[in-house]
């Protein structure tokens, strides 16, 4: 009740609770969610099951249209590049916060040209390893890590990307050195994991978690200050000695300079397919937690992300070529 609250307020607030917008038959075709990532990652999950829900309460279509590739450069190239006609969504996440700090210039977009509607969802990073590997504890795999530097592998969803910074923001902290395994994505990340191809993935828990749940994974510990509530049993890595704390997140964004009437129906639908049980049990199951802000503020955390992660990045000689 105390979150179904919070979301009338934010929809009051933000004056989004106006019933029909300005053009009633809007959307009158199926509208394209862009997921920067391969199918089978985060931002994928979050993304369908909102599209899902928001379907069975308006009865619009929507598809989901996985531009995986170069870090998330490929998908957020295309959304940002994309007719601002109110058809076209951008599943936005913590790598989009990163790659200005990496690339700089050299990008082919700006922030800017993407508008924000809502942040959906928070959750931690949870470093796992295969159920069958003799690391049982974080501790045994930092002491290994320090007897032999980068023999330790870890999958990540390619240069650039959240779980290739988020992975060596973890071994400055462990004050570790390891190898990074590209992959296309964190579909085939977990699958490099599970066949054993790499020693280690960190992935937010929405990837990682169903796979540790059904003992295909080991978890070491969650990026979190606090434990998760999806998972109690999982220590934070500041408990067990190492200072790491992060976490990855998903929202919507739109094309600059898409209509107000489209970005004003997606903005609220979002909101209301956030405030039933269901949704919110889903997104809960799948480690992450239901936080809400809404444009501007959206923005705001969109901005004070992206300095953080430049000055890490600065900080750690980052460089993806």
């Amino acid at each position: 009740m105390k979150y179904f609250q919070m979301i009338q307020s934010v929809l009051l607030v933000g004056g989004l609770v106006l019933g029909a917008t300005a053009n009633a038959a809007y959307p009158d075709k199926p509208i394209r969610i862009i997921v920067p990532f391969v199918a089978g990652g985060v931002s994928d999950n979050v993304a369908r099951q909102v599209a899902l829900k928001i379907t069975e309460q308006t009865g619009k279509a929507f598809v989901v249209e996985n531009r995986g590739g170069a870090g998330g450069r490929i998908g957020y190239e295309a959304g940002a590049k994309a007719t601002p006609d109110g058809y076209t969504i951008v599943a936005t996440d913590a790598t989009f916060t990163m790659l200005p700090g990496i690339f700089g210039n050299k990008l082919t977009f700006e922030h800017s040209d993407l508008t924000p509607i809502t942040l959906i969802a928070q959750m931690p990073f949870v470093l796992t390893v295969n159920a069958n590997s003799n690391i049982k504890t974080l501790g045994e795999l930092v002491s290994y890590a320090k007897a032999n530097p980068k023999k330790i592998n870890y999958g990540s969803s390619g240069n650039g990307g959240v779980n290739h910074l988020v992975s060596e923001l973890f071994s400055r902290s462990a004050g570790i050195t390891m190898q990074q395994i590209p992959y296309k994505g964190m579909g085939d990340a977990v699958v490099g994991l599970l066949g054993n191809q790499v020693d280690l993935m960190v992935t937010a828990m929405p990837t990682g978690l169903p796979h540790v749940t059904s003992g295909k994974m080991r978890a070491l510990a969650v990026s979190s200050a606090k434990r998760a509530s999806a998972a109690p049993n999982i220590p934070t890595a500041s408990e067990q000695g190492v200072p790491f704390v992060s976490n990855n997140w998903v929202g919507f964004t739109v094309p600059k300079g898409s209509p107000k009437e489209a970005y004003e129906w997606l903005a609220k639908s979002v909101l209301a397919a956030m405030a039933t049980p269901d949704l919110q049990a889903r997104i809960h199951a799948m480690g992450a937690e239901a936080n809400l802000l809404v444009g501007d503020e959206y923005g705001k955390m969109i901005q004070s992300e992206t300095s953080r992660w430049s000055e890490v990045i600065k900080a750690a000689g980052i460089v993806v070529e």
